[in-house]
């Protein structure tokens, strides 16, 4: 009986541990640590190459690099001509005329032997040569001054039609200079001028200026004043101005003139005249 239980004893406990083993052998093992990481693998082969991308935007420009020595000084170009006079200037005898009155004109400043055209200017599109010409009616003397007379301004009925009022005596001269004053177109002529008109003038070196007055001409008419036969011979314009309401006026000339004694004469836009001496003294 004791070895039965014995027995029995032995089977059970070799059952249990059969089921045990069974057990343990079913049942998940427990998570290790990670392992090491494993070396890299070969490099692939290279892949075919992309086609050509967009080209990029333009850099920004460098800085301006140092300037370089100067070149040599060119040869000198020609002598320019001569300019144009600028202070070309005329003067009329009468300040008012028909267009049948007899005047006269009377310029300074213009280049020396310059042929000068002299023209009434009625309007922006007719200006026609004074006496009727086709050409240059006076050439400046050699000291660039002129005077030239005229029996009338036009005969021809479609200018005359046309003419009346302020106007503009225009001369313009073969090399380039110009110059014009005023004139007032009439229907009837002016009354002549005043025969009591008197002058002065203040002695004046050469090259100075020289004060010059007068009386008794046409109020608000013109006046020119002429150095008579200073420049060899030939009568010279000095100035020119405006006659004020009392029929007076002072104009400083400057004295382009060699030393010597002068006569001056002044002359007025309608008809009136006057003389007077003018010294000129050594510097």
């Amino acid at each position: 009986m004791g070895k039965l239980f014995s027995l029995q004893a032995l089977l059970t406990a070799l059952v249990f541990s059969v089921m045990l083993f069974v057990l343990s052998a079913c049942a998940a093992p427990a998570a290790g640590q990670p392992g090491l990481p494993g070396n890299p693998g070969s490099p692939g082969i290279s892949g075919a190459q992309g086609p050509q991308g967009e080209p990029g935007l333009p850099g920004l420009p460098g800085n301006p690099g140092p300037a370089g020595a100067p070149g040599l000084q060119g040869p000198a170009g020609p002598d320019g001509s001569d300019a144009v006079a600028p202070e070309g200037n005329i003067a009329v005898s009468k300040s008012r005329v028909t267009m049948s009155e007899a005047f006269s004109v009377s310029g300074s400043g213009f280049q020396p032997n310059e042929p000068v055209v002299i023209q009434l200017r009625i309007d922006s599109s007719l200006s026609p040569i004074i006496g009727g010409g086709r050409g240059s009616q006076v050439t400046a003397n050699g000291a660039g001054a002129f005077e030239v007379s005229f029996d009338f301004v036009s005969e021809k009925a479609a200018i005359i039609g046309r003419a009346g009022g302020p106007s503009t005596v225009f001369a313009q001269g073969g090399s380039g200079s110009k110059a014009s004053a005023p004139i007032t177109i009439v229907s009837s002529s002016s009354p002549t001028g005043n025969a009591s008109a008197s002058l002065a003038a203040t002695p004046a070196e050469a090259g100075g200026t020289s004060i010059v007055y007068g009386a008794g001409f046409a109020p608000g008419g013109m006046v020119s004043i002429i150095a008579v036969g200073a420049a060899d011979g030939v009568d010279k314009i000095l100035a020119g101005g405006e006659v004020n309401a009392s029929g007076a006026f002072q104009i400083d000339v400057k004295v382009a003139l060699d030393a010597g004694l002068y006569t001056l004469t002044a002359k007025g836009s309608s008809n009136s005249e006057a003389t007077a001496p003018l010294l000129v003294a050594d510097k």
